[in-house]
């Protein structure tokens, strides 16, 4: 394992380098830099870097992490790929393309996306087809610029890919061998999984993951702050190292969006210090 990252919109309100800074200061050793425009909680907290950033800004932010000593782990690029609007669609797929070429200019191994969410009626073969032509035009891009797409389930309702069974379904599409899965244990659980048989079944693609806590189910759950929620960290942190997970565990705060405090530096600390507390985070970094 390689150490503890952070995905950066629960630092919104600071400058990407000012959230390096803090990273550092706290003993992370990476971040995930958010470009999500619009995360399904409120507030949405406002996106660290854009696919549309020039040349110099991409040179500025590579360099300040490199100079900093803190790894730029991945980069998240959340939309819908499946949305009902030909239009909208289009342009969601352009903002994950950009997203690849921000990362390859950035040297970032991964994006990280989603398989989409159906809002609107129609056949679920409709919404898979849009979401496999998407993501082949998406993978061939990856391959040509070097960056690995990672697929993360998502436990909210109209969610496409949502489960296990639907990730492996995914998976095992033609064309589809250099995609990557984002582990997050809060959605299996959430849409009653076994998360640590998801996390075996999956192992061998997982590339990255998101330490997030989680009770209740997908019509009425909560994201809560490491430890206070369902999941067995220990045992599933230590099938993973059993396993060979080789990537980055990045601390993902949501809870927020349900009560809890909404402060940076403590639900970082918090985080680190749950986490460190696991012997193998311990003995795999």
């Amino acid at each position: 394992m390689k150490g503890l990252s952070c995905n950066s919109g629960l630092l919104h309100t600071y400058r990407v380098e000012q959230a390096i800074d803090i990273l550092g200061e706290l003993g992370y050793q990476a971040i995930d830099i958010s470009l999500e425009l619009a995360p399904p909680f409120l507030p949405h907290p406002k996106p660290h870097m854009s696919p549309e950033a020039d040349a110099s800004r991409r040179n500025a932010v590579r360099d300040y992490a490199q100079q900093a000593g803190i790894a730029i782990a991945a980069l998240n690029a959340h939309t819908n790929v499946i949305h009902g609007d030909p239009e909208v669609r289009q342009e969601n797929v352009k903002f994950v393309r950009g997203a690849l070429e921000l990362a390859s200019d950035l040297e970032v191994p991964y994006i990280i996306t989603g398989s989409g969410a159906k809002l609107f009626y129609g056949w679920e073969s409709q919404y898979w087809d849009w979401c496999l032509a998407a993501l082949h035009e998406l993978v061939v891009e990856g391959e040509r610029l070097g960056v690995t797409i990672l697929i993360e389930a998502g436990s909210p309702y109209g969610v496409l890919v949502h489960n296990l069974e639907r990730m492996q379904r995914l998976l095992s599409t033609d064309g589809f061998e250099s995609l990557g899965v984002l582990f997050d244990p809060a959605h299996y659980h959430v849409r009653g999984d076994s998360v640590l048989d998801a996390y075996k079944a999956l192992s061998h693609r997982v590339k990255h993951m998101h330490a997030k806590d989680a009770r209740g189910h997908s019509e009425d759950f909560a994201f809560p702050p490491l430890g206070q929620g369902d999941i067995d960290f220990d045992n599933l942190i230590g099938a993973m190292i059993d396993a060979g997970f080789s990537g980055y565990i990045s601390v993902e705060y949501e809870a927020m969006a349900w009560g809890y405090a909404d402060d940076p530096r403590q639900a970082l600390t918090d985080g680190k210090n749950f986490l460190d507390r696991i012997p193998s985070v311990v003995s795999g970094q």
